[in-house]
């Protein structure tokens, strides 16, 4: 056999000789023994043989064992690579692959790129050996730092005697114990940096070994050399991919990675490099990702395979025995992309025919992210030119085409559609519908930078520089333009919330992001460009997502992110930004409130801020939103929410807790309860309660509450407000509110105030019985005034009964005119108030009259009124006092102005609050002459039970109670006695049930049927009118009956 060997060190140069046949790398390792220390070091051999001896020659390697001396010893040759010459001997040329459970080196990928990935590979000399390695190796990356010499300025030129000097003792030092390791091949010290003396070293083991060999003998070297070492191992780690088959892994699919280990290193740190421009990210649970844990491996399963999940998937264990010593091992994962969202847009967007254009070649755009993907476009329309894809420079890639028209052709519309297909033929497509404004066509003239538009399509387009997404604006049938719609959102709230929802996805640990996310949170939110809906409701997902991964990863805030959390949080429910919640959609508003609610609720739930300082704890009062804690058993670190809130907790049954108060935010939430409409209070209090089983709590909200409205004492129940388990303090503790569990709560005010059933319809049913009566009381007066009206007194009594029936039926015929106010012209509104105002006060002061009569023919009975004096006097109070009343309250309310002096919702006077409103002209001469009237009452009353000398002998008990309840029921309807009804209506609260509800039921029924009752008591109560009235019907029935009698007669007569 002619074969030519040479033994030389990995990192030697060797020139190939030129042999015939066969050549073939050999590993070869070599032990050694001395002084009971085992070393090892690998050699590589380059042999030569003859093709017909391979077999016979690999056989005899295998067990082949060779003892160079007494303490070294050969063993485990084998061979690593084959290699065949290429034609003539001459040229040079060699063809080699590598065996089993080898590849091609780093050196031989980095000097022939082409071959990394080729089972065999052509080769020249002198170049680089073609030489492969075990799949085995293990490379050792790692420092060493001296602490205790100086680093001098000869230590950082590599070419000075003393850097070599340094290099070479310490490879030395490094060589000795680190070849003792199995398989030990090279070690190379490859520079020198300063921090006290820190050397960067490179370290190859051809085989696994294990991680306690390792971390022994690091742990020899930090002692004998007085260092400290890191070092990063790869390779005896191993990651696989499932499925393994598929080099590119489609979109939207399912991949799994797995760590293994042939030690226990316990669980392993994920990590994922999406490209060298970005910093790697931690994977952990998420809403894409799972990691799994087992002895000697771990898996990451990702259940969509999107453009985050594209990158180098990295598995690190820590050593147990120190945590600079890092086992690492990692893999690409190659993912087909497809756009996520495809912006299409056409230039010119509606192609306009009116003019003398008769053509157009309309640019279209498919705008994507620039993802790095290599998509195949397809165009289709009806004479489609494809372009060339442009940058956009903003992060975005524009897919261009051209498509022409042509105006003859009377088109309404075109299509275009663009088709992206990626590496794994996955697909996804756009639709872009390009409208032409005919000679017909009805438009919206262009302006401020939007195009001229087709009625009835939007108009669109893309954000500025500064925000990405785009703008809209729609053009109505009409021809006019509806509001800009913007999506746009600034970039550092985009890239903000991309890093958000990373974290969800469970690409990023909470707790080493949260402090970055909300210090650019509140960065953001303190500019005044997040004045819009895209940008709040951006801010509050960002809120969201970090409490979903923080939920998710059961993470443990600590107060220091609190600060710029809290800020950020109370920015967003600023004033200024209340029309911002608001969308485009009838919840948009509520769902983004909801949202906010949830996560800022929950994110505080899961810190335990109870182990905090007082001066920590006071940097978390902000002007919307106020987090304070209360501990019963140490006052000193107790806190109270600023005055501005509005709240406060007046008892709690829990010794320790954390209030939360917001302000501003209950508006953003449903107004409504079981379908009654509310108004909110200006706070809503969250509370948390620590190692209390009961749960007990009363509050104090500052909420100014309408009379006969009711009050709702309730709290946040996922996506609507509930009472379950609140009650109300009632009318007389209004801001009072207690409940038996902890939740967010507020204060809910009805809008609209409390109606009582068929109150309407019995108003009005008791009205048309007033007038019917009030107006049959009129005809019978006329009919029987000769007969009753016989004397002073009669006269006085009849003239005022009469007055009175007339103001009645003016005021309650008003009253019906305006029964639907909001059909009632205003001016009619405004008259028929001023009537009715007069002709009630009429009806009054002509009671009052009646009293005084009454009154003083009881206690002056021997004292005569004279006529014209006491119908004079009458006729005063009667019409001159309420004119003068009305016209004093009509000027003194800005001449009868609206909302001043009355309401069109009522047709009425207005009620402000007590003392305040043009009501109080109604109501103070009212009730002064209803007392008065119930004065004459009671001296009637008392005349009843003692009689004076004249009047008789006393009578008996059962007639005295007679008399008294005929007194009672006579005089209450002509003296108006029943309105003292209306002072408990003012009185009692309609919330104060049932009583309220009694009173009012009572003095609507007995005030609408007032003319019937007048009827019934003024008119058929007297028995003189009785009588008259009996023989004025009599009278007529007999005149009747001789009319009827003559002319029998008669015609009998003519009979005859």
């Amino acid at each position: 056999m002619n074969d030519c060997a040479l033994l030389f060190p990995r990192n030697s140069c060797l020139k190939m000789k030129s042999c015939s046949g066969l050549i073939l790398i050999l590993l070869v390792l070599f032990f050694k023994t001395s002084a009971g220390a085992e070393t090892f070091k690998v050699y590589y051999l380059e042999l030569h043989i003859e093709t017909a001896a391979y077999t016979n020659f690999t056989k005899l390697l295998k067990n082949l064992t060779l003892n160079v001396t007494n303490t070294t010893t050969v063993k485990h040759i084998t061979v690593t690579t084959e290699c065949n010459s290429l034609g003539e001997v001459s040229t040079g040329q060699v063809n080699c692959n590598c065996t089993e459970n080898f590849r091609w080196s780093d050196e031989v990928c980095s000097n022939y790129t082409q071959c990394c990935n080729n089972a065999q590979c052509a080769f020249t000399t002198p170049n680089p050996r073609a030489m492969c390695v075990s799949k085995n190796t293990v490379l050792v990356n790692g420092s060493f730092t001296i602490t205790d010499k100086p680093f001098t300025r000869y230590l950082d030129n590599p070419a000075s005697d003393q850097y070599k000097q340094f290099v070479k003792e310490y490879t030395e030092k490094l060589e000795y114990i680190y070849s003792t390791l199995p398989w030990f091949d090279s070690l190379q010290i490859t520079g020198l940096r300063q921090g006290s003396v820190i050397g960067d070293f490179k370290m190859m083991i051809t085989s696994q070994f294990t991680s306690n060999d390792l971390e022994n003998t690091t742990m020899t070297l930090e002692f004998n050399t007085n260092a400290t070492f890191n070092l990063v191992v790869t390779g005896l780690v191993k990651i696989t991919k499932f499925p393994e088959y598929q080099a590119i892994v489609s979109y939207n699919a399912v991949a799994n990675l797995t760590c293994h280990t042939t030690d226990d290193l316990g669980k392993p740190m994920w990590s994922i490099q999406q490209n060298a421009l970005n910093s790697s990210k931690d994977i952990t649970n998420g809403t894409e990702s799972k990691v799994y844990y087992n002895q000697n491996s771990s898996r990451v399963a990702i259940s969509n395979t999107t453009d985050v999940w594209k990158g180098t998937f990295t598995c690190e264990y820590k050593s147990k025995q120190s945590d600079t010593i890092i086992f690492r091992a990692s893999e690409y994962l190659d993912i087909a992309l497809l756009p996520k969202k495809i912006i299409n847009i056409s230039d010119p967007q509606f192609p306009n025919c009116e003019g003398n254009q008769k053509q157009f070649k309309i640019k279209v755009q498919c705008i994507v992210p620039d993802a790095g993907e290599n998509y195949t476009v397809d165009w289709k329309g009806r004479s489609i030119e494809q372009d060339e894809p442009a940058p956009l420079g903003n992060g975005l890639i524009s897919y261009q085409a051209y498509e022409g028209i042509f105006c003859d052709e009377n088109l309404s519309n075109t299509t275009v559609i663009c088709k992206f297909t990626n590496r794994q033929n996955q697909t996804t497509s756009a639709t872009i519908q390009i409208q032409i404004i005919q000679k017909l066509s009805k438009v919206c003239i262009g302006d401020n930078g939007w195009p001229t538009a087709k009625a009835g399509f939007t108009a669109m387009r893309l954000c500025g520089s500064s925000a990405v997404g785009e703008e809209q604006r729609r053009c109505f049938e009409n021809g006019t333009w509806d509001s800009v719609i913007s999506m746009c959102l600034n970039r550092d709230l985009s890239d903000l919330l991309n890093d958000a929802k990373d974290l969800q996805r469970g690409l990023g640990i909470v707790e080493k992001n949260a402090n970055n996310i909300f210090g650019r949170l509140k960065e953001s939110t303190e500019k005044k460009s997040v004045n819009s809906f895209a940008n709040v409701n951006a801010s509050v997902d960002i809120l969201s997502n970090i409490y979903t991964a923080s939920k998710i990863q059961d993470s443990s805030w600590t107060v220091t992110v609190f600060p710029d959390f809290v800020k950020s949080s109370s920015n967003l429910l600023n004033g200024s930004l209340n029309d911002s919640w608001r969308t485009v959609g009838p919840n948009g508003n509520y769902n983004l409130a909801f949202t906010y609610l949830e996560a800022v609720e929950g994110v505080i739930k899961q810190t335990n801020l109870t182990a905090q300082s007082a001066s920590d704890m006071s940097k978390l009062k902000q002007e919307n939103l106020q987090i304070i804690i209360h501990n019963k058993s140490d006052s000193s670190i107790s806190q109270t929410l600023n005055s501005n809130f509005n709240v406060n907790v007046t008892f709690i049954s829990s010794a320790l807790y954390v209030q939360t108060a917001f302000k501003n935010l209950a508006s953003k939430l449903p107004n409504t309860l079981n379908g009654t409409e509310t108004d909110p209070s200006d706070t809503i209090l969250s509370v948390i309660a620590y190692n209390n089983t009961s749960k007990r709590i009363a509050m104090s909200f500052n909420k100014n509450r309408l009379r006969n409205h009711k009050m709702y004492c309730v709290f946040w129940a996922n996506t609507t407000w509930s009472d379950e388990g609140c009650t109300w303090g009632g009318v007389d503790n209004p801001n009072h509110c207690e409940c038996n569990h902890l939740s967010a709560f507020t204060i809910l005010m009805a809008k609209k105030p409390i109606q009582l059933l068929y109150m309407d319809e019995l108003t009005y049913t008791g009205l048309g019985f007033s007038v019917a009566s009030l107006a049959l009381c009129l005809v019978i007066e006329f009919l029987v005034w000769n007969a009753v009206v016989k004397s002073n007194i009669a006269h006085f009594r009849h003239t005022v009964l009469v007055n009175i029936m007339i103001s009645l039926l003016i005021a309650d015929c008003s009253f019906f005119v305006t029964h639907t106010p909001s059909s009632t012209p205003s001016n009619w509104c405004l008259t028929l108030t001023v009537m009715k105002h007069f002709c009630y006060l009429a009806v009054f002061f002509w009671m009052m009259c009646l009293s005084l009569g009454l009154l003083h023919q009881v206690i002056f009975v021997f004292v005569h009124l004279r006529k014209k004096v006491y119908l004079g006097l009458c006729f005063f109070l009667g019409y001159v006092c309420p004119l003068i009343i009305v016209v004093v309250t009509f000027i003194s309310h800005d001449n009868g102005a609206t909302g001043k002096y009355y309401s069109t919702e009522t047709c009425w006077l207005i009620y402000e609050s007590s003392l305040k409103g043009s009501i109080h002209a109604f109501l103070f001469p009212v009730f002064i002459i209803v007392f008065v009237n119930m004065f004459t009452m009671v001296v009637v009353i008392s005349r009843i039970l003692k009689p004076t000398l004249s009047e008789g002998s006393t009578l008996g008990e059962k007639e005295v109670a007679r008399s008294i309840v005929k007194t009672v029921v006579l005089l209450s309807p002509i003296l108006g006695i029943t309105w003292i009804l209306g002072l408990f209506v003012l009185m009692l609260d309609l919330t104060k049930e049932p009583y309220a509800q009694i009173v009012n039921y009572a003095f609507t029924f007995f005030n609408s049927f007032q003319g019937f009752f007048i009827l019934l008591t003024a008119c058929f109560g007297e028995k003189r009118v009785r009588d008259a009235l009996l023989k004025r019907l009599r009278r007529q029935q007999s005149v009747n009956y001789k009319s009827e009698i003559s002319t029998r007669m008669t015609s009998t007569t003519k009979i005859k």
